[in-house]
């Protein structure tokens, strides 16, 4: 076994039961019990009849030249479009536990070393067309070798089962939108056209993503795979300076609006101010139960993020543009704008990544919870700061809540 989050030593004198790391099961046995689960049904049998929900990885390692995984649920007889859809993950409430289980549950199948421009062969082996489908699609793999059955947990990778070598044979038609066919055969739309079309097309912002990844979007002598953690915000970002442009003709919010949400072991609060748009990220990181012993235990203010007033910012965060694409997207369906604060609290239990998704759909779905605060008082929002973040949070949010409602935009002040 391999961890690269928790620690060896920590694992070695727990044995699974004594819970040394402070969490509530050992993540180590519990994923265990499904991936051996996974590899009993792959052992025995040179060719699996399995599903894609679809799900599919480009990766970034040893660039340009990349690794693809595409994740086949072994299991076609489960719902196996549940397998990849983090709007369903979130409407449902999945835990952590529960997310690192479902994507363990499926093997992956390896595609080494493909060059970022053969984007034609995947495309003919229908590898990128599965990627897109709107339902699951059945498929054959013929397994070569299982390769390794090391159990990472980090924080920057997705939890995966087992990997195979393999080949991959399609034995159901993928169903692509006919707005996204039309793009994908549109070699003279723009990438970045082509992503504020489809969204516009009321597309799945998650077959976007990677439509965008397998070099399915874009002229033709652009056209190139893009790891899929670029893709994601790069997508990301494109829309939300689409959304951007519409939000800055609204109408000021006129109340100060305090929220809170935890979820996935991460507590978001987001502050509205009266004010012209303009989104801060402030992320504080608390010590990892088991793996930070022996360092202080207040949370650390990790990045901080702040859009200039065309909404431009000097750093490439994953975190904040899922964050910032998701708070606009409701700013769009609020009809306002505003000044807004984004905390993310990583805690102690987030023990393993899974992905920016639950923050996107956190910020989606934040204003349909009610808020803890609406006000007209500034003294009242920071009161509520004050009570409902550690010391060490709050006062860095009060700090940055007071410098937001200061500053005055020129249109602000000429009026």
């Amino acid at each position: 076994m391999v961890y690269t989050v928790l620690k060896p030593e920590v694992c070695y004198r727990c044995k699974t039961f004594k819970k040394l790391c402070g969490l509530p099961s050992c993540p180590i046995k519990e994923r265990l019990k499904v991936v051996i689960k996974t590899f009993t049904k792959i052992s025995t049998n040179s060719v699996v009849l399995g599903s894609t929900p679809p799900s599919g990885v480009v990766g970034e390692f040893n660039y340009p030249k990349v690794n693809i995984y595409t994740g086949i649920s072994p299991d076609k007889d489960r719902d196996v479009k549940f397998l990849e859809d983090p709007q369903r993950w979130w409407l449902n409430n999945l835990s952590l536990d529960d997310v690192v289980k479902i994507r363990s549950s499926m093997i992956s199948i390896l595609d080494k070393n493909v060059d970022v421009h053969d984007v034609d062969k995947l495309l003919s082996r229908e590898i990128s067309l599965i990627q897109i489908s709107s339902k699951p699609v059945d498929c054959d793999v013929f397994i070569e070798k299982i390769l390794d059955k090391n159990m990472i947990f980090d924080l920057k990778l997705l939890p995966l089962s087992v990997r195979v070598l393999g080949n991959i044979k399609i034995s159901s038609n993928p169903k692509i939108e006919r707005s996204l066919e039309k793009v994908i055969y549109d070699t003279d739309l723009k990438a970045r056209d082509a992503v504020i079309k489809l969204y516009r097309d009321g597309i799945d912002i998650y077959i976007i993503q990677k439509a965008f990844s397998f070099g399915l979007l874009g002229t033709r002598r652009f056209r190139k795979l893009v790891p899929t953690r670029w893709a994601i915000t790069a997508v990301d970002r494109i829309i939300s300076q689409y959304l951007r442009n519409t939000i800055t003709k609204f109408e000021f919010l006129d109340k100060f609006k305090f929220y809170q949400i935890t979820y996935m072991n991460n507590r978001f609060t987001v502050i509205m101010i009266p004010g012209s748009l303009k989104i801060s990220w402030l992320e504080f990181w608390y010590p990892r139960l088991g793996i930070d012993s022996g360092v202080k235990k207040s949370p650390t203010l990790s990045v901080q993020i702040e859009e200039d007033l065309k909404g431009n910012v000097e750093t490439m965060d994953g975190g904040f543009e899922a964050a910032r694409m998701g708070i606009l997207e409701t700013l769009y369906r609020r009809r306002v704008q505003c000044r807004v604060i984004i905390v993310r609290e990583i805690l102690p239990e987030y023990y393993i990544g899974i992905g920016n998704w639950h923050i996107r759909e956190d910020m989606r779905n934040i204003v349909n919870i009610k808020p803890i605060l609406s006000t007209y008082n500034i003294d009242e929002l920071i009161k509520t700061i004050n009570e409902k973040l550690p010391k060490e949070i709050a006062s860095v949010v009060v700090r940055n809540v007071r410098k937001l409602y200061s500053q005055k935009s020129i249109l602000e002040t000429l009026w």
